[in-house]
């Protein structure tokens, strides 16, 4: 059992996304409260599913809570 803590291999800003995602907002919603464009959320999402290996919101609210993003 490591004693090191597990640290996301997430930019802050992608945290941020990822935590407007377990919290149910949408893209559009995520782009309007983080004040960045819909593309660029979309392209955070992607990023952080390769990051993650995961393929669903599903699967991205379950890490945000396991992590306390959200």
């Amino acid at each position: 059992i490591s004693t090191q803590p597990v640290v996301l291999p997430l930019t802050p800003r992608e945290k941020q996304v990822l935590g407007c995602i377990g919290r149910g907002l949408q893209v559009n919603e995520t782009a309007q409260s983080l004040n960045i464009s819909v593309h660029t959320v979309s392209s955070y999402i992607k990023e952080i599913y390769r990051k993650l290996n995961i393929s669903s919101r599903a699967e991205a609210v379950l890490v945000a809570v396991q992590y306390g993003l959200i």
